[in-house]
């Protein structure tokens, strides 16, 4: 602690330097912060992958219609299956995107890891035109049960010919991390019902709940080939291969760590220029602290805090904002783009703790073989 007045009067020798220097190794951890927190993010939604529940999606992109779901349930190892549609549209504004997922109510036992109530799966099964809604959605659009939310869909056109979607809010629900934006849940009978005769009977995917997880990716294989034939065939994955970085052919963890690793290096760049060009304006000053009885020691000690200082500062205040931008993002980010946020789990913190105490320690290693080497006649001249 003695050495503190030493290390602060050095580092503020140059004011505008020393704060550029911390605004910028902030922002670097911010980044780093928020893609190790991405990454704990997305190692959690793994994590909480459901393997014995199957997606089963258009393989073409098309409609499917109702009556292949109970052709899946009659597929051997299939426990129950899920019906969904979706509305897709805009509120009040066409850059207000929305999507509401009309679910029936064999949802609530295909999906009843999901942080509703039996009384919120109820309310959706009785109130044909009620919303239940997600915390962050109903933040976003400052919802709450009892208001009306009107969905305009320019894709999806109601039987009177309007596409103008008029929902009642039932209840607030918590959010899911694999919903980085929230969630929206309707009645799917009254969004089938509701349209022209001719678009009845046709929805987005189905949900497979499979009796034994271990024969679930089997299953899913069987489930296509049952249709491959059919007017409209599909596409079937498990929910934990769905999640998994080599199921989706991008390595999701990898990116997040290469970017992070950018952030260090340009914290380490920074730093180690920052560390590098003080040393060469006070080569004499060292040199002063050797003749009146500094150790070798003492001296790199004085350098490595000079680093350690921004790089902690920093890394702290960095992290700190990523924490905040993890939880107002939701509030900016376009609806319907579906990107989870960051989680702040408590090894980002340590992660970052250990990354400073390296950067700092890198950043001073050339300037301190260099100090090593000093000879203190030639420094105490001027000469370098």
């Amino acid at each position: 602690m003695k050495y503190i007045p030493l290390v602060w009067a050095a580092i503020m020798r140059k004011p505008a330097r020393a704060v550029l220097t911390l605004l910028s190794v902030m922002v670097a951890f911010t980044l780093f912060g928020m893609m190790i927190g991405m990454n704990a993010t997305f190692a959690g939604i793994e994590e909480a992958a459901r393997a014995d529940r199957i997606f089963v999606n258009p393989r073409f992109n098309n409609p499917l219609p109702i009556a292949e779901g109970r052709q899946i349930a009659a597929v051997p190892g299939v426990q129950e299956v899920a019906t969904i549609g979706f509305i897709g549209g805009y509120h009040q504004d066409k850059k207000n995107n929305v999507f509401v997922m009309m679910v029936d109510d064999k949802t609530r036992k295909v999906r009843a890891d999901w942080p509703l109530a039996p009384a919120d799966w109820d309310l959706i099964a009785r109130n044909r035109t009620g919303l239940v809604v997600s915390k962050l959605q109903a933040m976003k659009w400052n919802l709450k049960p009892g208001s009306s939310f009107v969905i305009t869909a320019p894709a999806i056109a109601k039987a009177d010919g309007t596409r103008s979607w008029t929902f009642n809010v039932l209840s607030v629900t918590d959010d899911m991390p694999v919903y980085g934006e929230g969630y929206m849940l309707g009645n799917l009978d009254y969004f089938d019902k509701s349209r022209p005769l001719a678009d009845q009977g046709q929805i987005g995917w189905f949900e497979v709940l499979a009796k034994d997880p271990e024969r679930a990716p089997g299953l899913a294989q069987q489930i296509d080939k049952s249709f491959a034939n059919s007017a409209a065939p599909l596409q079937s994955i498990t929910e934990k291969a769905a999640f998994q970085s080599n199921g989706s052919g991008l390595d999701i963890a990898a990116v997040t760590r290469d970017i992070a690793l950018a952030g260090l290096f340009m914290i380490l760049f920074l730093t180690a220029n920052g560390i590098a060009q003080s040393v060469r304006e006070r080569f004499a000053e060292f040199a002063t602290l050797k003749t009146i009885g500094f150790s070798d020691r003492t001296i790199l000690t004085l350098v490595v805090l000079e680093a350690a200082l921004p790089c902690g500062v920093g890394a702290v205040l960095g992290v700190g904002v990523a924490g905040i931008l993890g939880k107002v993002l939701p509030r900016f980010i376009p609806p319907g783009f579906g990107l989870p946020m960051p989680t702040m789990t408590v090894m980002v913190f340590v992660w970052a703790a250990i990354s400073a105490a390296a950067v700092a320690l890198l950043s001073v290693a050339l300037p301190a073989m260099r100090l090593a080497k000093m000879d203190i006649a030639t420094a105490l001249s001027g000469r370098k």
